[in-house]
């Protein structure tokens, strides 16, 4: 009888043990699959959350690149010379002390490089958010905590422009909606768009001209006004960037974009603090990316990051998911190969019996290990056929376990940072895009390699039994 006819007869007259394996291989190969499942999800997760929130890249100043450039400059000027350049500048006080300080000029984004980046095949649009600029409300009141001591607090309001204010990020991010009125747009000057609380302490309305000055010089300063166009309202209170009534969020007032470096003092000298560029095809995104990236600027003073920071977020976030998903995958080989090493090393010695006879009738070891691998791939494949048919409500369960306990350990971690940073009490909110997995031909076919994998290193490493011995002294035993 050939080696199939014998382990078909072998599989069915020991059905219990049989049965056993047939249950271990089952439950290896489930949980093969949800961890092959699982890597696969986190790609096509990222990929449709990019598609829903819209391909985008976003621009900033490269911290590291900056503490640089102010090192450098500092050794131009001189280590003992006061001066400025180029943005910088350094002053000996009169204790003997020295004070550091940078103006915009060193700070914010060069507009040339941004318009050469939107001028990129594939970028359909673009926008340019300015820094937080504090002024002072000369005719208007702002919203207060009344039990705070505004003490230490400026006093003012903070301006934010935009180039086109659909793209700024709290508005992406969903933080606030418009409640009435229009959103600023690129050809708009002098206009702003104001919290529904600021509106109503006030009684504003559309049309309204609200007035700024110099926060450090309340008097004599010259006063700029604004129309308001829009008033929008606060769906999530937008995260301060400082501690005080300032900073927060219903004291944000939005503006154009050149608007806010006039009330501040510096004219024609803005600080541009972000860019976002809009990829008009999704398909295209890294083929633009790549793009961006052959145009000659100095990308040592830039970050660019994908899909105004969100991108960057999905991928760290389900980048975790691959790697708990690559921990499952490598806890379930190892246990695999362990646990079914452990079986066949038990089912060989029961069956000291019949390797005796086979032996005896002149077979040979390495036969006797194929027809024990011929087994246990027979009982393998049945067990991978069933678990096929449940495998994908198993890995979705398994991969949604796998990113809630991800989302769980980041909450607990905001919970623990609460309070470390004084006057922050705004919460932040962060939409999850859920996970959708699918189990396709290429998930089938990597998983049954697994399978086969773990069962033929279990039966392999547990032939090293018979290997090992003599064949008198397994004839010995039969006595």
């Amino acid at each position: 009888m050939n080696l199939f006819g014998l382990g078909i007869r072998s599989i069915i007259r020991k059905p219990v043990k049989s049965i056993l394996l047939f249950l271990l291989v089952l439950v290896v190969s489930t949980f093969i699959y949800a961890g092959w499942s699982s890597r696969s999800a986190s790609v096509v997760t990222q990929n449709a959350g990019r598609q829903a929130i819209g391909a985008s890249f976003r621009l900033e100043i490269n911290e590291n690149n900056r503490h640089t450039r102010m090192e450098q400059l500092s050794k131009e000027i001189g280590a003992v010379t006061s001066g400025s350049k180029d943005g910088y500048h350094q002053e000996q006080l009169q204790n003997g002390s020295w004070q550091t300080w940078v103006d915009h000029s060193f700070e914010t984004l060069i507009k040339s490089d941004i318009e050469q980046i939107a001028e990129v095949d594939g970028i359909k649009d673009y926008n340019i958010t300015t820094a937080g600029a504090v002024a002072n409300p000369v005719n208007f009141l702002r919203i207060e905590d009344a039990d705070r001591d505004q003490y230490s607090d400026l006093l003012g309001v903070t301006l934010r422009g935009n180039l086109s204010m659909q793209y700024d990020f709290d508005i992406q991010n969903g933080n606030i909606e418009l409640q009435e009125g229009r959103l600023i747009v690129s050809q708009d000057k002098n206009v702003c768009v104001i919290s529904g609380e600021l509106a109503e302490k006030n009684k504003l309305s559309l049309g309204d001209e609200l007035q700024f000055n110099n926060i450090g010089d309340r008097e004599n300063s010259h006063v700029y006004e604004a129309m308001i166009v829009g008033i929008y309202k606060t769906i999530q209170k937008m995260t301060p960037i400082m501690s005080g009534d300032t900073f927060r969020s219903e004291n944000i007032i939005f503006t154009d974009l050149s608007f806010p470096e006039r009330p501040e003092g510096n004219e024609g000298n803005p600080l541009y603090q972000y860019a976002a560029f809009f990829v008009e095809n999704v398909e295209e995104y890294d083929n633009v990316k790549s793009h961006i990236m052959q145009i000659s600027i100095d990308w040592n003073r830039y970050d660019l990051l994908d899909n105004t920071g969100m991108s960057d977020t999905m991928a760290e976030n389900f980048g975790d998911l691959n790697k708990m998903s690559s921990i499952l995958l490598y806890f379930t080989f190892s246990a695999g190969i362990i646990i079914l090493f452990i079986v066949f090393l038990f089912w060989m010695k029961i069956r000291i019996y019949e390797i005796g006879i086979f032996l005896s009738m002149g077979r040979r070891k390495w036969e006797i290990i194929l027809q024990f691998l011929l087994e246990g791939i027979l009982i393998g494949s049945l067990a991978f056929l069933v678990s096929t048919s449940f495998a994908p409500l198993f890995s979705d369960a398994a991969a949604e376990y796998l990113v809630g306990s991800q989302i769980e350990q980041g909450e607990q971690k905001e919970k623990a940072e609460e309070g470390m940073v004084a006057g922050l009490e705004y919460e932040s909110d962060s939409n999850v895009v859920g996970v959708a997995v699918k189990i396709n031909k290429d998930i089938i076919a990597v998983s049954g390699l697994s399978v086969l994998g773990i069962i033929m290193a279990a039966i392999s490493i547990s032939g090293v039994y018979i290997a090992a011995q003599k064949p008198k002294d397994i004839l010995s035993r039969m006595s």
